[in-house]
């Protein structure tokens, strides 16, 4: 069973974490838990020591418990039951990179909204979170049904490493499943090529997910702009990658990412 660690706020990025999460559930034998980090002041510094920072981090935990109790309650009829969710209080990312170390989760969810401005997502992918973190993440940009997802693939990428990461989380999940090759061209150009055309990556993952029992319900080329990529995944429950935590901003690869408006399963290369 997947340990699964969600991060809430009380915003609305979080309910939708979390409501996808608990869809997860259904679908993936997994185990969920939550997280929020109270952070201080601007500045980083709590006030005072002792008793006067007790009482100061006390007060901060109690109006973040409340609010997350809300959030928790509002989910409550499309969510499993939930443990009480850990409080904790510092940097949020160090305070999340801890846990995850120290719990050893499987899997990290956050909500993060949709933009059409790559410049959330870049910083996201090269925080120190994500830079250290040693689970795989999805980043969860809409609430969206789950019935489908699509494994992504380019050339420059070994593909043994995807697969294995996707079969670990996705073990005995009832999904359908599309493989699907991305090939970068200038706007204007969108092109498709079926299975019968499917290069020799794609051939390759196919014959490796299906030796582990996953027929993927299809398994095709697109060939265009990152934008346009994008726009034609719109519709898949999940979209799952193989990334550096150095990609550039410039790339077509970021650049797909972050204009596919699905939530995103981050494999670390």
């Amino acid at each position: 069973m997947l340990k699964t660690l969600v991060y809430l706020n009380a915003d609305l990025a979080s309910s939708i974490a979390l409501r996808y999460a608990c869809q997860l559930t259904h679908v993936i034998k997994m185990k969920l838990h939550t997280v929020h980090v109270e952070e201080p002041d601007h500045d980083g510094y709590a006030p005072g020591t002792g008793w006067v920072r007790r009482t100061w981090e006390d007060a901060m935990l109690k109006t973040g418990e409340f609010e997350i109790a809300q959030l928790i309650k509002a989910e409550k009829s499309s969510c499993p039951r939930l443990g009480p969710t850990k409080m904790l209080v510092g940097d949020r990312e160090n305070e999340i990179l801890r846990e995850i170390q120290r719990e050893s989760y499987d899997l990290f969810v956050e909500g993060s909204l949709h933009s059409f401005t790559p410049k959330k997502l870049y910083d996201k992918i090269h925080s120190r979170l994500y830079r250290h973190i040693p689970c795989p993440v999805i980043v969860v940009k809409n609430l969206v049904n789950l019935e489908k997802i699509a494994l992504i693939v380019r050339d420059e990428v070994e593909y043994k490493k995807p697969v294995s990461m996707f079969l670990k989380i996705f073990s005995g999940a009832k999904l359908n499943l599309d493989l699907i090759y991305c090939k970068f061209q200038e706007p204007g150009k969108l092109s498709f090529k079926g299975q019968k055309d499917a290069n020799g990556i794609l051939n390759a993952i196919k014959k490796n997910l299906i030796e582990q029992d996953w027929h993927p319900e299809d398994c095709w080329t697109i060939q265009g702009a990152p934008e346009e990529i994008g726009d034609v995944l719109r519709d898949y429950g999940m979209v799952a990658s193989l990334l550096h935590h150095s990609i550039s901003k410039k790339s077509n690869w970021f650049q797909l990412l972050s204009h596919i408006p699905s939530p995103i399963l981050i494999f670390w290369q």
